[in-house]
């Protein structure tokens, strides 16, 4: 193994992999815009396309320098490898993560290098858990999973709501999501390759005496365990107005909100629901949304013959529409005084001005590799809320203008437990 004390000497602070990607030029972009006093570099299979990628950046960001490009594919162990030792912290944007992103975890985690992804992939985060959290704890590498829209804004929300209560002596036993993004939120062809393989692919193998996600520091099963309760159908949500159900990301960040109990632990007896609001479509958006969730189901079924009509990998929304776009993640909570029995009621509002589901993602991934930079802390297999707790939503503030409110309140909760 090799632990990570030799850092000072690495070429470079960061390295971004995936910059030929949709969501991978947005982060380089946002790396050159914010001009970080780092020494960072770019990753890509194909250099010719990576610094095609670089002029498009360097055309939105005037006089902005532009980093250098390491050549190595993701598949290439021996190239990998020798990227990877030059850098103290990776982030990667490249997906299907359980396709393209197993080597470079592991090489991460071997060489004491930290590392965040944007996954949205529970099975990649629990093979990730299984077969390298005991390895990153021994080399220090902080290996923080779920960097991006797939699970930040939930799992910080309610890691400080679980703040909240303990500071009055309570713990949390509920907490109920409320997602609502702005009209414009859309699907990148990365996205979609992802859904489609995700959904595709056939599942074999053993089970594990218990879940990865409920793996302890000292590689155990965790007490402290958690109970997810989705709604299976649309329900009245009456203090929005709207009626909300299930959506594909429901489960992912319910799995999430189980492995920061599982690290962090929030309650012995955590349940977590989410809800996506519908808000009011017309007749027409509801049937354009039903026919494009059949469109992506055909392409699961024949690839070959439906997957030529949905964006493919680069492609994505339009600027305009990213910038228009917003998520408001409301949460309610239920914490109980173990020693008296008494209930307190809580409700948080996490507001982020753009589009979470690339724009910000992207933000949010630089700025996870940015605390990786300049932060220290154990290394192991991590939600964001137990790699960084309310340091990510401090920066997230001040370099997004992302807004997370929590308080206590005497109206009883919204319930869809």
């Amino acid at each position: 193994l090799h632990c990570n004390t030799g850092m000072a000497t690495r070429e470079y602070d960061l390295v971004l992999c995936g910059v030929t990607g949709f969501t991978g030029k947005l982060a380089c972009e946002h790396l050159v815009a914010r001009s970080y006093p780092i020494k960072w570099a770019v990753c890509a299979r194909n250099e010719a396309k990576a610094n095609g990628v670089l002029e498009q950046v360097a055309e939105r960001c005037p006089g902005k320098a532009m980093p250098p490009v390491e050549v190595a594919d993701l598949a290439d162990e021996e190239k990998l490898r020798a990227v990877v030792r030059k850098t103290k912290v990776i982030i990667t944007t490249a997906g299907p993560f359980e396709k393209y992103g197993k080597l470079l975890l592991w090489l991460c985690a071997e060489q004491g290098v930290h590392y965040a992804d944007i996954t949205g992939e529970t099975d990649f985060f629990r093979a990730a858990i299984a077969e390298h959290d005991k390895m990153a704890q021994a080399t220090g590498a902080r290996i923080a999973v779920h960097c991006g829209n797939d699970c930040v804004p939930w799992d910080l929300a309610v890691y400080e709501m679980s703040k909240l209560a303990q500071s009055k002596g309570a713990e949390l036993v509920e907490a109920s999501t409320y997602t609502e993004f702005g009209e414009n939120f859309g699907a990148s062809g990365g996205t979609l390759t992802t859904a489609i393989y995700q959904l595709g692919k056939k599942r074999h193998g053993a089970k594990p005496s218990f879940d990865p996600l409920l793996r302890t520091r000292e590689g155990g099963k965790s007490e402290h365990v958690t109970k997810t309760a989705l709604p299976k159908k649309d329900v009245w949500c009456g203090e929005f107005g709207q009626y909300g159900g299930p959506w594909i990301m429901g489960p992912v960040m319910a799995n999430c909100i189980r492995r920061s109990n599982a690290l962090l632990g929030y309650s012995k007896s955590l349940t977590f629901s989410d809800v996506l609001l519908r808000g009011h479509p017309s007749w027409k958006q509801w049937l354009g949304e039903k026919a494009y969730v059949c469109l992506v189901g055909a392409a699961v079924i024949m690839p070959g013959v439906f997957s030529r009509f949905l964006p493919g990998p680069g492609e994505g929304p339009s600027r305009e529409a990213m910038e228009e776009g917003w998520l408001n993640l409301h949460a309610t909570a239920k914490a109980v005084d173990p020693t008296s029995g008494t209930e307190r009621r809580l409700k948080c509002k996490y507001h982020f001005p753009h589009d979470t589901g690339y724009l910000m993602t992207a933000s949010m991934l630089v700025e996870s590799g940015m605390l990786l930079v300049e932060t220290s802390g154990p290394g192991g297999v991590m939600t964001p809320a137990a790699a960084f707790g309310s340091g990510l939503v401090t920066r997230l503030e001040a370099q997004l203008g992302a807004k997370l409110e929590v308080s206590e309140t005497i109206e009883p909760p919204i319930s869809n437990l």
